[in-house]
């Protein structure tokens, strides 16, 4: 019932300081983004507008949004990664909006410390009328951005984007968990870890059919012609 109720109304955020005052946004606004964001300025804009069309945040020109009681700006960063694209995060830590963030999300979903000793110790122990035991590791692809926010929480999660000359100043605002909000993590972990759990109660109680797709996947492909 809990992650319906989130599901349905979206994550919310919440702050235990003041509404920021219109010209601290306006000293964020001219702050602007990290020089790593207008490094890579070209990527930033592709990579936000792909994101804009899944859905995951919406742009709008900062005089369409400057009204907003709980609009709060961070600057945006661009790390960039060996032989693979560069990687966008927001920085919510730079304009307190962390600190300030009440924690509401379930941080016990979280499990932290000790996970190659745990893993060995499963493979050690596992029974081995059953055959060797193999490993699986699944990334969610843009896992974080599958859970909304709760619509007027969103603003508070805002980042200025890089100008570009001739253009308005634009905000980027999150529609679903953004990279770099302390609140995030707990909150996906919270969807997945219950996820894997009642597949796993599943999978110990009743037999599991095969999937429809694996006759497929063991076929042998066509020769080239």
């Amino acid at each position: 019932p809990y992650l319906d109720r989130l599901w349905r109304h979206g994550i919310p955020v919440a702050t235990s300081t003041a509404p920021w005052p219109p010209m601290v946004w306006q000293a964020c606004l001219l702050r602007n983004s990290h020089p790593s964001a207008a490094e890579h300025l070209d990527f930033v804009r592709d990579e936000m507008a792909d994101f804009c069309e899944k859905g995951f945040w919406a742009v709008l020109p900062y005089a369409a949004i400057a009204h907003h009681p709980r609009l709060r700006l961070s600057p945006l960063g661009c790390i960039p990664q060996r032989d693979r694209r560069p990687h966008l995060i927001t920085n919510l830590t730079f304009n307190a909006v962390n600190a300030e963030t009440v924690r509401l999300g379930p941080s016990e979903a979280m499990q932290f410390g000790r996970a190659l000793q745990r893993i060995l110790f499963r493979l050690r122990h596992a029974n081995p009328a059953f055959g060797p035991t193999y490993l699986c590791k699944i990334d969610i692809s843009d896992g974080f951005y599958r859970i909304g926010l709760a619509a007027d929480s969103a603003p508070v999660l805002a980042v200025a984007l890089p100008p570009m000359t001739g253009e308005p100043a634009l905000v980027a605002i999150p529609l679903s968990l953004p990279m770099g909000w302390v609140e995030s993590p707990p909150y996906f972990c919270a969807f997945t870890e219950t996820g894997a759990d009642l597949a796993n109660a599943s999978m110990h109680h009743r037999y599991a059919p095969p999937h429809r797709l694996d006759a497929v996947s063991e076929t042998t492909p066509m020769p080239d012609p």
